[in-house]
């Protein structure tokens, strides 16, 4: 029935519920199992500094970067806080990497042999959408709700939007 299934993850408590069933349906139908984590960007979010914690990733890492002193034509800085932006993109980074790793231990303990994973930057609905089209889905698995651990990624009206706007079965799990 199901060849090939998308799970999306931000490591909430949903998306791992999601993961587990997703991983149990692609043992029972031998399908193709692809994991999708997505980095929106911005600014960690509490639950995200939280999960990055509980996963021990530095929340401070060591980003050497020559002095910067370029300016505008008007005199202001082009570039703020840029040390700080890499420092969230670094950490952002190492935690889709926990989070998509846990993720497929999670789907090959629920059975799943064929597993893929990917991490995709942008707005989270549009990229899951954008995997589940790119990669042939016939299934989507989501969690019905995120925790922001990466700004968004899987929160609030993403599941709805996935399950309006996919051009295949969605499967939302609480």
């Amino acid at each position: 029935m199901f060849n090939n299934i998308l799970v999306a993850t931000d490591g909430s408590s949903h998306a791992n519920k999601a993961i587990d069933l997703a991983g149990d349906l692609a043992a029972k139908y031998n399908a193709n199992l692809t994991i999708l984590t997505v980095l929106e960007g911005g600014p960690l979010t509490e639950e995200g500094k939280r999960l990055a914690r509980e996963k021990g990733i530095n929340l401070q890492p060591d980003i050497n970067m020559a002095p910067l002193t370029p300016i505008s034509p008007e005199g202001g800085p082009i570039l703020h806080d840029a040390k700080e932006t890499l420092e969230t993109a670094h950490i952002e980074a190492e935690l889709a990497e926990a989070i998509i790793e846990d993720a497929r231990e999670r789907a090959t303990t629920a059975g799943a042999g064929k597993v893929k994973v990917l991490s995709q930057t942008g707005n989270a609905a549009a990229a899951i959408l954008g995997a589940a089209d790119s990669q042939g889905v016939d299934l989507i698995v989501i969690g019905s709700r995120g925790m922001g651990a990466l700004k968004g990624l899987l929160v609030g009206s993403v599941s709805q939007k996935v399950s309006h706007l996919a051009n295949c079965t969605c499967i939302t799990v609480k």
